[in-house]
């Protein structure tokens, strides 16, 4: 039994000092640390091995004669690639003291990472990766990041296990906690300002849209969720604060927002560009391209992830293409704000290959690359808030301009139906007034005028007169040559009576061939009889018809002055008419002449 128990444990300490000579003869040269020194890089200093379906740690220590030493840092970008990635490397503690180290990976976009430390005596195991729940990380961090302790003087191997759908980017270095914090501290700090501004403009743009009801500010507010949406699950800050449940579908969200703002793209670019307008071609192209983009995003809603992350390079990369040809046609036949467009989208268009190739493998991994759409994209935003700044200033004057044209076009209706309100009131009065035919005052007009000029006789004592004439010999002359000839004598005779009437008389047709003259301010009633001659003269002058005869009237006339007794209108008339009739009695000779012109 004892013989037994000592070939036992013989065997086991044969097996881990195997493990560990295999461990040892597959690592990487020893990376030999201090705390004076706060950063190292692990990419040097590693071997790297691929499996094409998992292995157990013990499985890999098996074969780690087949590691592969990394030459440069670029041999551990490996873009999409199946299966397991494995890294190792060792670590010596060169202080006396015991010290604490981060590992970090600096691709945050890797959906498992497995730590393993492998000790004397036994090994660590921590997890991590934008796939895994918070709770089970190593340290709640947007990347893949471990806490390893040393003691004094030990020197320990890292084994990494790593398994991501998306490309695979394992760039790793180890530092102190002091340096990872502060380097934290100014990432989080870039990265606030990055997602604050994108948030921002998503927000702001979209408030515009619904004040000013213009759908291109919609579209860029959507681009711009879509974009913010990827960008916050790819650099893992959308899994570490909002959306970690989602766990393996982590990346197809990725996928999800990149497709959805490409589509959203063409929409901003056809509103922005005005393309129905200026390029009706460009415009079906992009239709029919979102259409296409519409289907892709359907596609990474039911590919496998991988398969929808390549699909999402494709689309994001040629619908930047796309749009910087379409900008730069646009540019070429002078659309507006079009050159402004070309400059913002050129610089995403770079941002978006740099993107998309470093996800291809055709690029190396480095800052630049790392953060290349990040870069592109924020120049971009806000060199489109700048273009739809003007955009809106431009559709403020625009509309403003609307609204004062719109008032000065009211203001002139409002002047021009005040003109024809006045000359209607102006013909109805004319109407109401006066009469058709001569255009003298008639019986209404008469009375309005003879009123207010009794009015002023009562109050400043001034004479007032009134001629009433009634034409003789007139009847023969309608039997003869139709009332259009007896018409025309009756205008030949008002515009006889309006020339003998003096400034501020008035002259009236007060029924059929009777007239009345209204005098005002009569000094010297003798200068009535004077005037009643010149009438009597001017009315007995011969008419010439149109037909070219010639005819007379004569006139019979009455006049009454205003006094005390006569102080109305009808007692003038009354007077008058009595005078008149006593004239006409007089007048006992009737003549009725004519002759030819």
């Amino acid at each position: 039994m004892d013989a037994h128990c000592c070939l036992k444990h013989f065997l086991i300490a044969l097996l881990i000092g195997l493990l560990s000579w295999c461990a040892q003869a597959g690592a990487a040269n020893t990376l030999s640390m201090t705390p004076e020194h706060p950063h190292y890089s692990l990419n040097n200093a590693t071997h790297y091995w691929h499996t094409a379906t998992p292995l157990s740690l013990r499985e890999v220590l098996l074969h780690a004669h087949e590691f592969q030493p990394v030459e440069s840092a670029s041999e551990l970008h490996f873009g999409y690639i199946q299966g397991d990635t494995w890294l190792t490397t060792r670590l010596h503690n060169a202080s006396p003291r015991p010290s604490t180290w981060i590992v970090k990976f600096e691709y945050p976009f890797l959906d498992h990472v497995t730590l393993y430390t492998l000790r004397d005596q036994f090994s660590d195991v921590q997890h991590s990766g934008s796939a895994v729940p918070i709770a089970e990380r190593a340290l709640a961090h947007r990347q893949a990041v471990f806490p390893v302790t040393l003691e004094g003087g030990e020197t320990v191997t890292l084994y990494s296990q790593v398994a991501a759908v998306g490309s695979r980017v394992l760039n790793y270095s180890v530092m102190t906690p002091e340096a990872f914090y502060a380097q934290n501290d100014r990432h989080n700090f870039w990265l606030a300002t990055y997602f604050g501004m994108l948030l921002a403009l998503s927000i702001y743009n979209l408030l515009l849209f619904f004040g000013l009801k213009e759908r291109v500010f919609l579209y860029y507010s959507l681009f711009a969720f879509g974009f913010t949406l990827a960008i916050l699950t790819f650099n893992g800050i959308g899994t570490l604060m909002f959306w970690s449940f989602l766990g393996e579908h982590t990346a197809r969200l990725v996928a999800i927002g990149f497709t959805f703002a490409s589509a959203m793209a063409t929409l901003f670019a056809q509103s922005f560009l005005n393309t129905w307008r200026y390029s009706p071609r460009w415009h079906r192209m992009l239709s029919g391209c979102r259409v296409v983009y519409w289907l892709a995003l359907l596609a990474a809603l039911l590919l496998p992830i991988q398969y929808a992350l390549r699909l999402m390079d494709l689309v994001g990369f040629s619908a930047s293409l796309l749009l910087l040809v379409c900008g730069i046609y646009c540019s070429w036949r002078r659309v507006p704000s079009a050159r402004l467009f070309v400059a913002a989208w050129s610089i995403f268009l770079l941002g978006a290959a740099v993107f998309a190739l470093r996800n291809m493998s055709v690029l190396p991994a480095n800052f630049v690359t790392l953060h290349g759409i990040q870069i592109g994209s924020a120049i971009e935003m806000l060199l489109l808030s700048f273009a739809l700044a003007a955009r809106f200033n431009k559709l403020k004057w625009q509309k403003e301009r609307a609204q004062a044209d719109t008032v000065a076009m009211l203001k002139k209706q409002e002047a021009a139906l005040e003109a024809k309100v006045a000359a209607r009131t102006q013909a109805l009065e004319q109407l109401a007034n006066h009469d058709m035919l001569t255009g003298l005052l008639n019986r209404h007009g008469l009375v309005r005028y003879a009123e207010a000029a009794l009015a002023h006789r009562n109050s400043q004592q001034d004479p007032l007169a009134l001629i009433m004439c009634d034409l003789d010999r007139f009847k023969p002359i309608n039997d003869q040559y139709g009332h259009e000839a007896g018409d025309f004598v009756l205008q030949q005779v008002a515009k006889r009576l309006e020339h003998l009437a003096r400034e501020g008389d008035h002259c009236a047709r007060f029924g059929g061939d009777e007239f009345i003259l209204l005098l005002e301010h009569v000094q010297q009633p003798s200068m009535l009889d004077d005037i009643c001659s010149r009438i009597a003269q001017a009315i007995s002058a011969p008419i010439k018809l149109p037909n070219g005869a010639l005819v007379h009237v004569g006139v019979s006339m009455g006049i009454s002055l205003s006094s005390d007794e006569n102080s109305t209108l009808a007692h003038l008339l009354r007077d008058a008419d009595q005078q008149m009739y006593a004239d006409k009695a007089r007048q006992t000779k009737r003549f009725y002449g004519y002759g030819s012109a």
